[in-house]
């Protein structure tokens, strides 16, 4: 009389199921960061092209747009790092002439740690502290009015997207075909991304 074969896994088999267990994590492993991801930059994008809209009533009310440094609003500041946000989010933040025009206190950070001098344009904050808003990346934004574009100071091209970053020099972007500005009559607002890097493929920039 025959006897049964012994059931259950050989190590062989329970080898091959633990590879495609592993191979099954790592696609759904990699299809949740892109999601992520993909959720990040819609959300960045979602709010560059909320502050372009808060940009264009500031716009209306003040006859021009932020200007891209404290300075030209009247104000000091303890270094030239992220200048042009800065004044972005003092204006914007401004409780003067109708109110505030875009509040994102979740992203306000204060990644090189500047102040001014005074409340310079009356925003909400309650100290002097001069913030920035950053992306869904945690990367600060980037801000610059156009008639800065053509020659752009010293004191609006040093840009440190997080605490711990390295400081980048930001210019003006250009047409590489036309060398001609982007949204050359209005301003500039962009986020670096993912990399955490101006200049490169993942650069997320507002619906002008």
């Amino acid at each position: 009389m025959r006897r049964n074969r012994r059931s259950g896994f050989t190590l062989i088999e329970l080898l091959v199921v633990i590879c495609i267990i592993g191979i099954l994590v790592a696609l759904t492993t990699v299809g949740i960061v892109k999601a992520m991801e993909s959720a990040r930059t819609s959300s960045t994008q979602t709010t560059l092209d909320s502050i372009s809209a808060a940009l264009a009533q500031y716009a209306q009310r003040w006859g021009d747009y932020p200007p891209t440094t404290v300075e030209e609003l009247g104000g000091t500041t303890k270094n030239d790092v992220n200048n042009g946000v800065e004044a972005l989010v003092a204006c914007l933040s401004s409780g003067k002439r109708g109110g505030i025009l875009f509040k994102n206190e979740d992203h306000l950070v204060n990644v090189d740690g500047d102040s001014a001098g005074s409340n310079v344009t009356g925003w909400y904050f309650g100290d002097n502290q001069l913030r920035e808003w950053m992306d869904e990346f945690g990367n600060v934004l980037i801000y610059m009015h156009h008639k800065d574009f053509a020659k752009p100071k010293g004191t609006m091209k040093t840009y440190k997207f997080f605490a711990e970053g390295d400081e980048f020099t930001v210019l003006p972007e250009q047409n590489p075909a036309t060398k001609t500005f982007s949204n050359p009559d209005k301003f500039q607002l962009r986020s670096v991304g993912k990399d955490g890097k101006p200049g490169t493929g993942d650069d997320i920039r507002a619906s002008y």
